[in-house]
């Protein structure tokens, strides 16, 4: 029936440890991701750049390399992706609704490895760490489109047990965005439910692999828009961008992954926005879904990814809430902190710490709003 939404947990009680929910919606996804002028009129007026061409090796081992990831392909045979390549390869063609069913047990069997990672599929961002706009007098005449709200085949992030139960608490409130606007930090970090700061989406499209790629675009620049915003809310408002080891670890974190899915080829790409530049979309590899051997190359490469987000960009992550916390604090003990190291007016008129963490907290974010939303 139109509209209807069932949803259906898929995990054995036994690994508890990792999650992935599928969740089925009848509803149509956007048809215009293959149109011929998406790009132009949707993504690059978002600052979203995407590349056609594969990366050469020489530019994807300094990437890898700068990430700490391996560079070359490893193969690991296993049941679930010998399962994999033969029911792809028995089908003469296959839709997105039944790559999809295919898919989500090859993605747990990788996922429950990894204690930190949750996975939802199908499921809906919010808006709030969508790109914004690039103001109208800096592109050429032409149509300007929203861009669509993020909804991906699969999703994967982190869990809660990425986080202590202090970070959780400071990934709740209100933080302003780079518009001086308030914005639901708790949207930020959990776009889904269960799944904080997302690294990985996956898209999967019958149209063509172009609908694909400019669906992962999108999606991909909402995970790494949303980390540059809390970035932008926890640096102290009275310093300019010139601290290149928080440059440095941003750049870290402020990279994502997703795989194009279209019939039985899927294209892995890289998404990295490196602070102020623009969202850079680019290939890595492509794979044959019907070849053994490339699924076992692809399961390969997303558990080396998912190895990095669990050793890397987290840490990058827990700095940010580090240096966030830290602002709380000058709050609460007011007499420790120096106009030298950080001296916004609002905090210095506080002469009385808060009684409880929670309210600490709230002040620190109310500090980051506009001031026409300070009094309410």
């Amino acid at each position: 029936m139109p509209g209807s939404v069932r949803s259906t947990t898929i995990l054995p009680r036994h690994h508890r440890h990792a999650s992935i929910t599928i969740k089925s919606d009848e509803s149509e996804r956007p048809d215009s991701f293959g149109a011929s002028d998406y790009r132009s009129t949707t993504l690059e007026p978002h600052n979203i750049i995407v590349e056609d061409q594969q990366m050469d090796d020489d530019r994807w081992c300094r990437l890898a390399f700068a990430l700490g990831m391996p560079y070359g392909e490893v193969r690991r045979p296993s049941p679930d992706v010998t399962k994999f390549a033969q029911q792809v390869r028995a089908r003469k063609s296959i839709s997105s609704k039944e790559m999809t069913g295919l898919l989500a047990p090859l993605l747990l069997s990788l996922v429950k490895r990894h204690k930190l990672m949750s996975c939802r599929a199908n499921t809906i961002f919010p808006r709030d760490g969508v790109p914004d706009e690039v103001p109208d007098f800096e592109i050429e005449e032409g149509w300007k489109m929203q861009l669509p709200t993020p909804r991906p085949t699969f999703t994967l992030g982190y869990s809660s047990r990425a986080f202590t139960s202090h970070q959780l608490d400071l990934q709740q409130g209100i933080i302003a965005n780079n518009k001086n606007e308030p914005c639901d930090l708790h949207k930020l970090s959990q776009p889904i439910a269960d799944v904080y700061w997302p690294f990985f989406v996956f898209e999967i499209q019958e149209r063509s692999m172009l609908a694909a790629r400019n669906a992962c675009a999108g999606s991909a620049a909402t995970c790494n828009n949303a980390l540059m915003v809390f970035a932008g809310a926890v640096q102290e408002p009275a310093k300019y961008y010139h601290d290149m080891s928080f440059l440095w670890n941003l750049s870290k974190a402020v990279q994502s992954f997703s795989l194009s899915i279209n019939g039985k080829t899927a294209c892995l790409n890289t998404h990295n926005s490196e602070g102020c530049l623009p969202h850079a979309v680019a290939v890595i590899k492509t794979y044959r879904l019907d070849d053994e051997r490339d699924v076992e190359a692809m399961a390969a490469r997303i558990s080396s990814i998912m190895v990095w987000a669990e050793n890397n960009r987290i840490r990058s992550i827990h700095e940010l809430l580090d240096a966030f916390d830290q602002r709380v604090q000058l709050v609460k003990n007011p007499l420790s902190k120096t106009e030298d190291l950080y001296a916004p007016s609002e905090l210095l008129n506080f002469g009385v710490a808060p009684r409880s963490r929670r309210s600490v907290i709230k002040n620190v974010l109310a500090e980051s709003l506009p001031r026409w939303a300070r009094e309410f």
